[in-house]
């Protein structure tokens, strides 16, 4: 399992959680800190962590996270949303943006991680195509000037497709609306969500798919109720 914007670097807090999920019978790994940021692997094995953040990228926060579990190298990404503190895009930040995912394709071009069957989910803040946003669905026009709709971006994606990543759910359920975020209950209802939670393998790992979807459980049963604006995106396997 892979989490983002853990949100804290507290030791209290954090062992607390890993209490929790240790009578579930989860190991866990973090790669925290003090705001937005930070991820997490929980795994039903013994997992060994490889590489706490993205190198060359540290600065943008605790983004990057991989560890060897389950017969997987397996990462969890939280890619920076490219906007400003207004939430619009801004030339720096789509700059850095666009540098974190550069890193991260050459990060995951590099052995042994293309040569083992290889994981890599996580929040990529890009809807990889118009398919994967309401607006194509509801027959309208997405500003793609926005960050997580920019060519620029979706071409990242592109890139990672080209170097061997498939996308499960698009590989799985290509022309299915399979939504992970949406802004509120009223625009869950609407059906006026984003595909911005990606899975990605090797194909040492891609035939091993049987089956992907979208948790909407939260949404479902918690119309009042505290949520996240995230749906967890779960991959079946062999």
């Amino acid at each position: 399992m892979g989490l983002q914007e853990i949100k804290t670097s507290r030791t209290e807090s954090l062992n607390r959680f890993v209490d929790d999920v240790r009578t579930d019978g989860y190991h866990t790994a973090f790669h925290s800190e003090p705001s937005k940021a930070g991820v997490a692997i929980l795994s039903k094995q013994p997992l060994e962590v490889m590489q706490q953040g993205l190198p060359g990228q540290k600065g943008l926060g605790a983004r990057l996270l991989t560890a060897q579990t389950a017969g997987l190298s397996f990462t969890t990404v939280y890619v920076p949303d490219g906007s400003g503190p207004d939430k619009t895009a801004t030339k720096e930040a789509i700059r850095r943006k666009l540098e974190w995912l550069d890193d991260l394709l050459h990060y995951l071009g590099t052995p042994p991680v293309g040569v083992v069957p290889s994981v890599v989910c996580g929040d990529f803040n890009i809807t990889p195509a118009p398919v994967d946003t309401w607006w194509h669905w509801h027959q309208k026009r997405a500003d793609q000037s926005k960050p997580g709709f920019r060519d620029d971006e979706r071409s990242r994606i592109r890139s990672l497709q080209g170097a061997g990543w498939f996308d499960f759910a698009r590989s799985a359920k290509p022309d299915k609306t399979m939504f992970s975020w949406w802004h509120s209950w009223d625009l869950y209802v609407q059906q006026k969500g984003l595909r911005l939670d990606l899975v990605f393998g090797n194909r040492a790992v891609s035939d091993r798919v049987r089956d992907v979807r979208v948790d909407c459980s939260r949404y479902e049963s918690e119309r009042y109720g505290k949520r996240p604006d995230h749906a967890p995106v779960i991959v079946d396997l062999d």
